[in-house]
């Protein structure tokens, strides 16, 4: 399986993301999401992979992460929300939002 870490536009802090596939409640958005190649950080062979880099990539900016969550958007998808809580030495706890790309299934 390939799994495929994407940063998201959403703002730190924010408790949830929303999906960049659209059709999810079966209607048409007015305008179609999408994954951005340009927010691409990494392909991985396997979710703990991918925790891995994040948390290496955080720590290069004296980031740690406290607790993580993986949370799929739809059983009818291959994308699922990846929530952070990171801290710094001297900050509260914020959470960031990052996607995950499967091709299982496929």
């Amino acid at each position: 399986m390939t799994i495929e870490l994407y940063k998201t536009a959403a703002q730190e802090g924010a408790d949830t993301v929303d999906s960049p596939v659209s059709n999810l409640p079966g209607k048409l958005p007015d305008e179609e999401p999408a994954l951005d190649p340009d927010d691409l950080l990494g392909t991985f062979d396997s979710r703990e992979e991918a925790l891995v880099f994040l948390k290496n990539l955080l720590a290069a900016e004296q980031q740690v992460i406290l607790d993580s969550r993986i949370v799929p958007f739809s059983q009818y998808t291959h994308i699922e929300s990846l929530t952070v809580t990171v801290r710094d030495d001297d900050a509260a706890p914020q959470r960031r939002q990052y996607y995950l790309v499967t091709d299982e299934g496929y």
